[in-house]
């Protein structure tokens, strides 16, 4: 018994450390913008984690099941750190950030497509006391031919 105890904390150790999936928290928002058209916001963040946290937002087009192309879709990606020192960052081509001690922004315009993504990570400061991050997805799109334009918005943390 004393071995199974031991490689699962182990297990969660490494879990912990790594910034692991394994529980992740997660929010999801779908609205409907007219003529059949919904807007989908999702975000996505790791939920236990001691040095590094990965997040990921989306922004998703459909008409019905489908993925329906519009003129543009933007994604704003809204990263807030609790506690502690926390550096956060985002990758991608044409995404642009800012932020303040606490909070970060990046956005992602994606033209004539159906969906838009942004990732990153947060890390926490050497011996740093951060309790977590709230990661929210704000979503938006239009089509003027259609006449269809529409936001959504979701948070996870």
């Amino acid at each position: 018994m004393k071995n199974v105890s031991l490689a699962f904390g182990a297990a969660l150790l490494l879990a912990v450390a790594s910034g692991s999936s394994a529980g992740a928290i997660s929010d999801s928002s779908k609205r409907s913008i007219g003529g059949g058209v919904s807007l989908q916001a999702n975000a996505w963040e790791c939920n236990l984690w001691a040095k590094a946290c990965d997040w990921k937002t989306s922004t998703k087009v459909y008409r019905g099941k489908q993925r329906q192309t519009m003129e543009w879709v933007k994604n704003v990606a809204q990263i807030t750190g609790r506690g502690g020192s926390v550096s956060i960052g985002g990758s991608g081509t044409g995404v642009s950030g800012s932020g303040s001690a606490g909070t970060h922004s990046f956005e992602w315009t994606n033209t004539n497509n159906w969906t838009s993504d942004l990732a990153g990570q947060a890390r926490s400061g050497y011996l740093s006391l951060v309790w977590g991050i709230e990661t929210c997805s704000y979503a938006s799109t239009a089509h003027e031919r259609l006449g269809i334009k529409g936001t959504a918005s979701a948070c996870a943390g």
